[in-house]
């Protein structure tokens, strides 16, 4: 089974990324998870919170994608993008979709392929 981890950007909500969780519910026979960062959510809350706690709880709810699922896909907005990044480095995932990620991917091969 395919899972897929769905994670929001900073000072957001699973909102951010919940209509294309939907869509690959619906159209996908895949397990769609998203997460709520410590301290984001319907009342932000940051004040003590360190971006090592967002890590960790994005990477815990990936863990558990693992127990029941073959291949994990991640999905990032913004700063969800970047954990998901972090992520995709750590652990074995078939696919990262960075959308609006906070950091540009260069390829310097495709660049030359490009020029």
């Amino acid at each position: 089974m395919i899972g897929c981890l769905c994670i929001h950007g900073f000072t957001g909500a699973p909102y951010e990324v919940e209509p294309l969780a939907q869509y690959l519910k619906q159209t996908a026979d895949w397990e769609v998870q998203s997460v709520t960062l410590p301290g984001h959510g319907d009342e932000l809350q940051l004040k003590g919170i360190l971006y090592q706690e967002w890590i960790a709880t994005a990477e815990l709810e990936l863990l558990s994608l693992y127990r029941t699922c073959d291949t994990v896909y991640l999905i990032g907005f913004s700063m969800g993008g970047m954990i998901a990044s972090y992520l995709a480095a750590k652990y074995p995932v078939a696919r990262l979709v960075l959308l609006s990620a906070a950091a540009k991917y260069v390829n310097p091969k495709q660049i030359m392929q490009d020029t």
